[in-house]
């Protein structure tokens, strides 16, 4: 239950549109309480005598306190009608009657129309907050949770698992309150009718309640199993329509196709279960609701001959109790809907509930006046160690590369800096201070970052330049940024220059146009440091030399810190950081480097006896 009312927490800042919708469904249940109430008028009307005899008084064995009191108030809620409806002629007090019913329902329609608007707004509402909710702790997260996680699990979260919290819980919760009310006015009724009907008739619906209970359990358990296979069927789908050109230049189409009906079976063999569950509940509540009135007037007749109800009253009475039914039967279906909605509930809240790794710090950084310094850096991914005692300084102004074979820990000294992880042992300065003080959106406003594998999004160029500071960037700024990266003179010959859609992930530009997009955003930020992590690895000589020098148009009166597979970008860099199996082996200038005849001349020498494409050095 807890679970439960964590949920409906989510309706809180709705409350007064929540207040307001209990009132008009208390006003749309009561008028469905005088429609059915019309009847019994309509009834005497018709097939009572001119001047119908007063109901009859309890004999001494029915006199009860219980029993006087609901007569007392049965007879003046009949008498109230009666005077209502009453004409002159039987034909008049019919025509009243008929007129009664019309504008009861009339009214009911009303509220019941005015009530869906005002739960609609609210569902709305409350399914944008808890995706919402769920969306900003996700981008919280910090990059290891998206390592381990695959996207279309985390997809599913925001999609799939909401979807099924809100309409199995919230929706539900909006849907139970309007047919408690309902039900509740229908039991005033039988209760006023008949007490002892009334308990008879619910002692037999309560093996349906039970029923439902046990029916509730088993479709969330169910439902546990769908939902995990509803996340990663659309890690499948992001992983075949990201890796599409992979599949076509395998041929591998047929055999991804067949891996995808091979998933869906099994898919629909789950959600089959489900439904079957759940396709049980309403046929077994409506056969129990039948047999419920058919004991209920077997049980009412007795009544009649016994004297304690008139017949008018015991058709009148089924037609409440079959009135009740529906509500109840909706109420039935709601617990069931939320045990399978509790489920999804538990793994949203586990999500949100995650503490994040990366601990926020308090100081602001606004400049970089000295230098960055790592001391003593330890790190490891899983078992083994990424980097072990990494010891260097870069001092501000200077270029500092970083070579090394594929997996010696470059990139992972840059994700360290930008706090994408925290080191294990050590620490980073800048400036004198470590970096985990620091307001973590602060620190990285330091850095402009520019990665091999270039994100871009589906908008214009501009937008796309202007990612780092959508609401401050200005037309001139952006051209300012794009000429430092030589971007300038290719957007101006698109159709639509710095206003052209670029497609998802850039496809409608070329490799080399969107690297110097990616250095544009970069360069927009105006950041005191510079991060180029094998920024031309990827791209042809001709593409290269032109983001080369972009990168060095960059890197003019800047510190920067380059990781390049292509030793011979790096001859000018102040300082050149070795490093082999995560540890420091060499570092100095490209001629200390070479003179030391060390790893770096080996390296050096290998790369350019393959002339000049070699194998890259990267992560």
């Amino acid at each position: 239950m807890k679970l439960y009312f964590r949920v409906l927490k989510f309706l809180a800042p709705e409350k007064y549109q929540i207040a307001l919708t209990v009132i008009v469904n208390f006003l749309a249940s009561l008028f469905s309480v005088v429609s059915i109430g019309t009847l019994l008028p309509l009834l005497n009307a018709v097939f009572s005598p001119e001047s119908p005899p007063p109901p009859p008084l309890p004999t001494s064995e029915q006199t009860s306190f219980f029993r006087e009191t609901a007569d007392s108030f049965k007879n003046e809620v009949i008498d109230a009608f009666q005077r209502l409806v009453t004409a002159e002629t039987r034909e008049g007090t019919l025509l009243n009657v008929c007129l009664l019913l019309i504008a009861a329902f009339v009214l009911k329609n009303f509220f019941v129309y005015f009530s869906n608007q005002i739960v609609n707004r609210v569902e709305t509402k409350t399914l944008k907050k808890l995706r919402d909710t769920v969306f900003a702790k996700i981008v919280e997260m910090e990059l290891a949770y998206f390592n381990r996680n695959r996207v279309g699990t985390l997809m599913n979260y925001v999609m799939g698992e909401v979807n099924v919290v809100h309409g199995n819980i919230g929706a539900s919760f909006i849907g139970f309150l309007r047919q408690f009310l309902n039900a509740a006015f229908f039991l005033a009724v039988l209760f006023v009718i008949s007490w002892k009907l009334t308990f008879f008739a619910f002692a037999v619906s309560g093996l349906s309640l039970w029923s439902i209970r046990v029916l509730g359990r088993k479709i969330r358990a169910q439902a546990d199993v769908v939902q995990a296979q509803s996340g990663d069927m659309n890690s499948l789908l992001q992983e075949v329509f990201n890796g599409i050109k992979v599949v076509k230049s395998n041929s591998m189409e047929l055999r991804e196709v067949m891996r995808f009906n091979a998933f869906t079976d099994t898919y629909r063999r789950a959600n089959l279960k489900v439904n079957a569950l759940r396709g049980i509940i309403s046929p077994f509540n409506e056969t129990m609701g039948v047999a419920a009135i058919a004991l209920v007037l077997w049980f009412g007749g007795k009544q009649v001959f016994a004297g304690e109800i008139t017949s008018v009253e015991l058709m009148v009475f089924a037609f409440a109790l079959y009135s009740v039914m529906n509500p109840i039967k909706s109420i039935a279906e709601n617990i069931a809907r939320v045990q399978e909605g509790l489920s999804a509930a538990e793994r949203l809240f586990a999500l949100i509930d995650k503490p994040i790794a990366i601990k926020n710090g308090t100081k602001k950084i606004e400049r970089f006046e000295h230098e960055i310094r790592f001391e003593n850096v330890w790190f490891r991914y899983g078992e083994k160690p990424v980097l072990k005692g990494v010891s260097f300084t870069v001092k501000k102004g200077e270029m500092v590369g970083l070579v090394g074979q594929s997996g010696s820990g470059k990139s992972t000294i840059v994700d360290l800096l930008l706090r994408f992880y925290d080191v294990e042992q050590g620490r980073i300065l800048i400036d004198g201070i470590d970096i985990r003080e620091f307001d973590i959106a602060s620190l990285r406003r330091l850095f402009g970052v520019v990665n091999q594998e270039v994100i871009l999004f589906n908008d214009t160029i501009a937008k796309n330049i202007a990612y780092g500071l959508p609401n401050e960037a200005t037309s001139a700024q952006i051209e300012e940024a794009a000429k430092i990266a030589n971007a300038h003179r290719f957007i101006l010959e698109k159709p639509e220059q710095y206003q052209t859609l670029i497609g998802d992930r850039g496809v409608q530009l070329s490799g080399g146009q969107r690297q110097r997009i990616s250095i544009a955003r970069a360069m927009l930020k105006n950041p005191p440091i510079l991060i180029f992590d094998e920024a031309t690895s990827a791209l042809d000589n001709e593409s290269e030399k032109i983001v080369q020098a972009a990168i060095e148009n960059a890197m003019s009166d800047r510190t920067s810190i380059v990781i390049a597979h292509r030793l011979s970008t790096l001859k000018n860099a102040d300082k050149i950081i070795v490093m082999e199996q995560g540890e420091i082996v060499e570092q100095g200038s490209h001629a200390d480097l070479m003179a030391n005849g060390g790893i770096y001349k080996r390296l050096y020498e290998m790369q350019f006896a393959t002339q000049p494409e070699s194998i890259s050095t990267s992560e």
